[in-house]
């Protein structure tokens, strides 16, 4: 650390400021940072979509991706295409829109709120989302079975 006398400060008195010589340091740190996380982030969303019960391998998901966007030689199947871009491409961007959602709503209420710890329960959101699920449930609201059908799946 280096202190530096600023005459800025009115009727002559000097106004001492701690200027941190680390800062430029972690400023190169953070861009890297943000480098392999961003790099981190489409790695794992192109595996996202070659993983399933219909394997793709990550090259072949990298070229149908690719391939929407410039001209290539098409290596891959029908089948595969259709699995990538209509049945896990929608899923994938739509869990990335929920996470994004998530982390917008949770920043808002540390910024509202003023407090890093800040839970849901602070104004109740949790309480309204379990009397809304009980409704649901006394009422019978079912999307047509889907509970059902996804416990039959299990087995």
């Amino acid at each position: 650390m280096r202190i530096e006398c600023s005459p800025d400060f009115p009727a002559g008195i000097f106004y001492w400021e701690i200027v941190d010589l680390r800062e430029r340091r972690f400023m190169g740190q953070y861009a890297r940072m943000m480098t392999a996380g961003s790099v981190l982030a489409v790695l794992f969303f192109i595996l996202s979509l070659s993983v399933g019960r219909f394997y793709v391998p990550f090259d072949q998901v990298a070229a149908i991706l690719a391939s929407n966007f410039i001209e290539l030689p098409i290596t891959w199947d029908a089948s595969m295409y259709n699995v990538v871009m209509v049945m896990r491409l929608p899923r994938v961007l739509g869990d990335i829109l929920v996470g994004v959602a998530l982390a917008v709503s949770g920043a808002a209420y540390q910024g509202v709120f003023r407090n890093d710890l800040v839970s849901p329960d602070l104004l109740g959101v949790s309480q309204g989302a379990s009397v809304g699920a009980c409704l649901a449930i006394l009422v019978h609201l079912t999307l047509g079975g889907t509970a059902v059908a996804a416990l039959r799946r299990l087995r």
